[in-house]
């Protein structure tokens, strides 16, 4: 006897369900998607495998037969299914025999767009579906390309981010790390960030005015094939929100133009398996790391209490991505299996068998069963590959672009000649920025011309120039560097670069701005140079006052004018097909020591930018 037949099942009234917007989505490569909806009804639908002390049944469905509301007929939904499912279970805490029950209502519902299809229900659920995809005979139903989920849905503004390493395991580096902010993609470094990979992902959505619903801050695991964005106000909200998110994977299907996530300097995979060898050693994320991840059911996190109490004996297999892997509990091996990444539709499979008949069948049974939870697995290969997330990584040393390039115009001054041609400070203080001072600070004093300057030039200097926009208080550590020539043909040159850098980077601890008051209160020479508006002041009062006007909210940033790098020569070496291969070398060693300085600016707040000459 069905589970429906031995109880009465109620209607299910749609106007009195407001479900959490969390959908996984799925394309239907059936020619009669309107078959294949039923087909997934059914199979969501029937019990799931019994435990001690759990009865599950249906108390609500929807009829085929009954008509969805009115609200919905202009969302462009083709067909609607849903059912409510009570499960009665004994409570985790509660020891075996006691009578206590909990009870909970768990709501599924389906919905379809065209060959497109939305499921949301709850985790266990979720986990069945998710293993039924995998599963062969495989139904015709396929996850969302991660690409086109990360390119329709993870462009805007990153609100947060779930990355799992890729790098070989070293106590310097952690194996996960979870982020949220304002614009992620600003925070992510080409060197910290570089071996990571994005498991999840949270974005402000671009406006389309085509959309009314569906439009905010919108999550996405991309393997999974799930999206959440939010609570619905009623069943017709949760509706058009699914309407159009199926409308715009739709479009996005179509175009064909998906190029991922876009997220500057995170991992990116590698497309096949040359050259993958060695494995030595497998691990599982533990139980409490998976509190912090979206979409995840309680059959992933009980697979992860499993495997953390599991043992796992990698034995790799010579000039093999193949490998044996001992598996047990209490330090004991009760049998071998033997595992292997498969090339899928969208990366990579771990293939998972007996290498053997188990000494002891079920608890390599139950260590099997956990393994099939792919998402929670990572694989190291001494080849410096890494199996993760359904995908091969292999680390690279980043080769970033420097992002803050500024290239201003030098016209009329010498790029070679850094400052005044005395060699007295207070005579270098007293020429800087005067008639026919054609030096690099004479260019600096007329080009920060508004709020207040200060020449700091000398012993033990804090920076070059210090300078305080009056528009937003942003304060500026000025140094200057002159160009090695000013040749036109000039050639990139990475000691240019060396020592000014390297005096920026020391220098940050003024970036504290009472340090830098008492540092700015015992000038250099008895006149420091000193600008209000681009006129020249006695003192350092004026600046003095203004930087004591400024809040901690207010921006800060490193300059650095270097002119030794021009803008065309630059273009060229980035952008065009002919660039010296020498050359490009040089300004990738730039651009690397620029991001490495820029890391140390960021962490404390600040910004790096640097000025070449056009």
């Amino acid at each position: 006897m069905s589970v429906e037949a031995a109880h009465p099942v109620a209607a299910l009234n749609w106007r009195l369900l407001r479900p959490y917007v969390s959908v996984v989505v799925m394309e239907c490569t059936a020619d009669d998607p309107r078959q294949l909806f039923d087909g997934c009804e059914r199979v969501l639908r029937d019990p799931w495998r019994s435990r001690p002390g759990r009865e599950e049944r249906i108390v609500a469905r929807s009829s085929p037969e009954a008509e969805a509301p009115r609200s919905l007929e202009n969302l462009g939904i083709d067909q609607i299914a849903g059912f409510v499912r009570e499960v009665r279970a004994h409570p985790g805490w509660a020891a075996p025999g006691s009578s206590f029950v909990d009870a909970t209502n768990h709501v599924t519902v389906l919905l379809r767009r065209g060959r497109l299809l939305a499921v949301h229900t709850d985790s266990v659920t979720v986990d069945r579906l998710q293993r039924w995809l995998d599963k062969a005979p495989r139904p015709a139903l396929r996850r969302i390309p991660p690409e086109v989920l990360e390119s329709a849905l993870l462009t805007g503004e990153s609100k947060g981010l779930w990355l799992r390493g890729t790098h070989q395991r070293r106590t310097t580096k952690p194996d996960t790390k979870n982020i949220s902010g304002q614009r992620l993609q600003d925070a992510l470094s080409p060197f910290e960030d570089s071996s990571f990979a994005m498991g999840s992902a949270k974005a402000l959505l671009d406006d389309d005015p085509e959309r009314f619903v569906l439009h905010g801050t919108i999550g996405t695991t991309p393997r999974r094939s799930s999206v959440w964005f939010g609570p619905a106000t009623d069943f017709t909200d949760f509706a058009g929100a699914v309407a159009e998110l199926l409308l715009l994977l739709d479009k996005a299907l179509v175009s064909g133009t998906a190029t991922g996530h876009g997220l500057p300097h995170l991992a990116r995979p590698v497309a096949d398996l040359s050259g993958v060898f060695g494995a030595y050693e497998i691990i599982a994320t533990a139980p409490d790391e998976l509190a912090n991840l979206p979409d995840l059911g309680d059959e992933v996190r009980a697979a992860a209490t499993t495997l953390e109490a599991a043992m796992l004996d990698v034995q790799e297999k010579a000039n093999s991505p193949d490998f044996l892997l001992g598996v047990g509990f209490g330090g004991s091996i009760s049998g071998t299996l033997a595992l292997g990444p498969r090339a899928e539709d969208h990366g990579f499979d771990l293939s998972l068998g007996y290498a053997a008949e188990p000494t002891d069948p079920p608890p390599v049974r139950e260590i099997m069963d956990a393994l099939e939870h792919q998402e929670l697995l990572t694989v190291y290969y001494r080849s410096g590959h890494t199996f993760s997330n359904g995908q091969i990584w292999k680390e690279r040393i980043p080769v970033a672009a420097f992002r803050n390039w500024r290239f201003e115009d030098f016209t009329g001054f010498d790029i070679t000649r850094e400052k005044p041609d005395r060699t007295e400070p207070h005579e270098i203080h007293d020429l800087a920025g005067r008639p026919g001072d054609t030096s690099l600070f004479g260019w600096v004093v007329r080009h920060f011309s508004d709020g207040w300057l200060t020449c700091d030039d000398g012993a033990g200097e804090a920076a070059d120039f210090f300078h305080i926009a009056p528009d937003d208080g942003c304060l500026s550590a000025i140094h200057v560097k002159a160009a090695r020539t000013a040749s036109p043909r000039r050639r990139i040159a990475a000691a240019a670069y060396e020592v000014v850098i390297g005096q920026a980077v020391k220098n940050l601890v003024y970036a504290d701005t009472d340090r830098l008051r008492v540092k700015l209160s015992r000038a250099p020479v008895a006149r420091p140079a000193c600008w209000t508006d681009g006129a020249n002041v006695d003192d350092r009062a004026d600046f003095l006052e203004a930087l004591e006007m400024r809040n901690a909210t207010d921006p800060w940033r490193v300059v650095v004018v270097q002119p030794h790098i021009a803008e065309p020569t630059y273009q060229q070496l980035r952008f065009g097909s002919n660039g010296a291969e020498t050359n490009l070398l040089r300004l990738h060693l730039v651009e690397t020591l620029l991001n490495s300085a820029r890391a140390s600016v960021v962490g404390i707040g600040g910004e790096l930018e640097v000025i070449g000459s056009t």
